[in-house]
Order: C-alpha cells, then structure tokens, then sequence
C-alpha cells in the first residue's frame, strides 16, 4: 500500500491513514495497548464493553444507538483482544463516505468516538454499577463458555501449559475469580491510568482528504498523557528441556490434539520468519498440505488438521480432531511430516502452492474494510514496518533452502490431548 502513512500526533499516539476508494464507508479505529499483566487483565475485558454501555453526553445504549442512527447507520464497535503478550482495547467507528451524503460527517463520527473513549459516563466518582454488572455477568458467561468449543478450549488448555511463568499464558478473556473484586470506582480509577499511560494507534482506513482528517484527529481526540509504559518485545526463544504431554478428559465426542513447538525463529529476522510462514504452509495449511493429505487423506485419522505460527512468540501448533485409539499413530505421523520439512523433502509444487495460497491471502485483506487496519495493527504491536507489498516480496523470493533453516530449530514443547 504505496499511500500508507504514519505520523505522531501526541506522546506515544500514532495515526496511520490507509487510503482506499473502494469501499462506500470510512472507518476510525483506535487501540489502546497493555502488557499482559495477570493484575488487570479482567480489567481490562471489561473496559470496552463498559464504556460502549453509555458516556456522559448519550448516557444509554439507546441513546447511543440513536446517534448511530442521526450518523447515517454508523455503526460504532468495542472490542478485546489478545496478541501476543500484549492485550488490546479496541474502539471503532465505520460510517458512510462523505461523497455520498449531503452533509459533512466524518468529523462528527471521529467526535461520537472520542465522547464514548474519553467522555465516559461517571456517577459518584466511578462507571454505572448497573451497566457494570450487565458487563461483569456477559463476560462471566463468555470466560466459562469457551469450554462449549472444545477445539478452542483444548487451545486454550496447552497454551496455559506450553507457556507457564510466560505472559503468553495469560487469558485475554479475563478471569471468573476477579469479577466480584470489581466494581464502578476502582475500574474508572484503572482506565484513567490507562489512558494516560499506554500507547495508542489510531488507524483511518477509506477514502478520505488526507489533511482535512489529520486536522480532525488532532481537534477531536483528548488524550491527556504521563509517563507511557514500555511493552518489550516478547522472548521468542526457549530451549526444550523436556516435552510436556498431558491427557485430561471430558465428556466429548471427538478428541481434540493439539502438538505446541517453538521455532525460535526471531520474526525481526524478516526473511526467516516468512520462510516460516511458507514451511508452516506446506505443512499444514490447506487441503494440498503433508499434514492434511498424510493424515487426513491417506490414514483418515482426522476430519481436519492445520498448523499455525504464533509471530511474536514464535510458536508453531498443530491441532487435530481424532478418535483417542488413534492418538500414537497421529502423533507419529505429524512427527514424521514435520521432520519431512525439516530434511527438504519439499517439492518445488509445495512450494508454489504455498506461495500462491499466501499471496492470495494477503491480496484478500482488500477485500473487506478493517482487514488491513488489522494487518497493520498486528505490525506495529510487532515492531515489524514491513508493509504488504513488502512481505509479498518475501515470499516470492523465499527458497527451499530458506524453508529448510527456518525450520531447523523447531522442537516439540507440548503435546495436549483432551478426550473422554
């Protein structure tokens, strides 16, 4: 994306405009960045939910809902996420294009969003007890409820093994046992530190006039600053001393397996850690991988296997849905699969198809309004300034031999095997 810029507009807040006509709707993003620190990480899931509950100029959901509606259906999201060790509150608002109304609404819309980020609703020095307890109740429900989704649930389980005593290990969702310790007072009192200290990306994606915007960010948005928290690049490097295997059991109808391994692949090493991506891809990432055809095809093992890389920790896992009896001869052969990448025993087909299949994916992120706010976000938590057409680049030019010594460092950490 030639036109992409980013520029400082306060301390440690950055904006980044990514031009692109075509779409009919604008979107403003703005993400707040946190360590993952086990102290307030319930906090923080809470925040986003809490603040799109009501601000002190639309008091309800109602009322802010009535505003969306007055913005010409803009449609205004809170999100919580987790990337790498770092957790992410997101605020965003997506409205029409300007060149379709008869009015002026972007700065409106960049205005509704600061009111809801930095205008919140406050009642006797603290959030709505009301609103909070509808908030601390919905995410009670979504903590428990991952264990419904047991591929999601057995994730979760290895992660908290393979990554003890690391960041990584900590749940984004937040945790059922800090919610009754929670209330209006203490958690207002946490976003005003929050706000004051963490950095902040503000991302504009759409069709815009690119200094007519900038002056609406700066004239809008309030962020009162002190000192900002450093967020260190996460360790990606740890030697396996021994490999953890853990069985747990549940009432379920398939077995869900998931093998962790660390690749110690530095992802600032930029053309190692796509040549890692491209092995990842041969490995197990569609219907023409060894692990798919291998195991899925050829031994019916599984109905579905796939591997994916963790960037910032640099983690590589392989999960699979399989019958328990089939479970040594699984293990066994993603063991072989993986070692066949290891070796070069890679075809130059392999390869292209993995190629093409990454490129293809990377030219989709256009296909959808956000998809490349996203892309971009994941870069910056990164430290990583490579821009699409850039990794593109990469990936083209990655070799066999390139795959082959991304690969030489990987170790088996985890194996993870829930089931009845």
């Amino acid at each position: 994306m030639k036109n992409l810029k980013t520029i400082e507009i306060g301390k440690n807040v950055n904006l980044t405009l990514i031009p692109e006509g075509k779409f009919k709707t604008n979107l403003v993003s703005v993400f707040i960045s946190r360590k993952l620190d086990r102290d307030e990480v319930t906090k923080n899931a809470l925040l986003p939910a809490v603040l799109k509950s009501g601000c002190s100029k639309y008091k309800t959901r109602s009322q802010l809902t009535d505003r969306e509606e007055e913005l010409y259906g803009a449609y205004l999201n809170t999100l919580i996420s987790k990337r790498g060790e770092n957790q992410i509150l997101g605020f965003s608002i997506l409205s029409v294009n300007e060149k379709y109304l008869d009015e002026k609404i972007l700065g409106q819309s960049i205005e509704f969003l600061n009111e809801v980020i930095n205008n919140p609703l406050v009642v006797d020095g603290g959030f709505n007890e009301e609103y909070l307890n509808v908030e601390k109740e919905i995410r009670k429900d979504i903590i428990i409820g991952i264990i419904n989704d047991k591929a999601n649930y057995a994730v979760k389980r290895a992660t908290e093994i393979m990554f003890e005593g690391e960041p990584y290990s900590i749940s984004g969702r937040g945790y059922v046992e800090d919610l009754d310790s929670i209330n209006g007072v203490n958690l207002y009192e946490h976003y005003k530190k929050i706000l004051k200290t963490s950095p902040i990306d503000i991302i504009v994606e759409g069709e815009f006039n690119e200094a007519e915007v900038v002056d609406l960010i700066k004239q809008k948005f309030t962020f009162e600053r002190e000192e900002i928290i450093d967020i260190p690049k996460s360790e990606y490097y740890k030697e396996v001393k021994e490999v953890k295997e853990i069985h747990e059991t549940m009432d379920i109808a398939q077995g869900k397996l998931v093998m962790g391994y660390r690749c110690n692949v530095d992802y600032l090493d930029k053309q190692k850690y796509y040549s890692l991506l491209l092995g990842s891809k041969i490995l197990g990432g569609g219907a023409d991988s060894k692990l798919f055809i291998n195991v899925r095809e050829k031994e019916s093992l599984c109905y579905t296997i796939y591997s994916t890389i963790q960037k910032n920790k640099s983690t590589m896992l392989i999960c699979s849905g399989i019958e328990a009896e089939n479970y040594d001869k699984t293990v066994s052969l993603v063991k072989q699969q993986l070692q066949k990448v290891k070796d070069g025993d890679i075809t130059e087909t392999e390869i292209s198809n993995a190629k093409i299949g990454f490129i293809d994916s990377l030219n989709s992120l256009n296909d959808e309004i956000g998809r490349v706010s996203d892309f971009y976000l994941s870069q910056y938590i990164a430290k990583d300034n490579s821009s699409i057409e850039e990794i593109k680049d990469m990936i083209n030019k990655a070799t066999k031999e390139d795959i082959v010594d991304s690969f030489k460092n990987i170790e088996l950490d985890t194996i993870y095997f829930l089931s009845k």
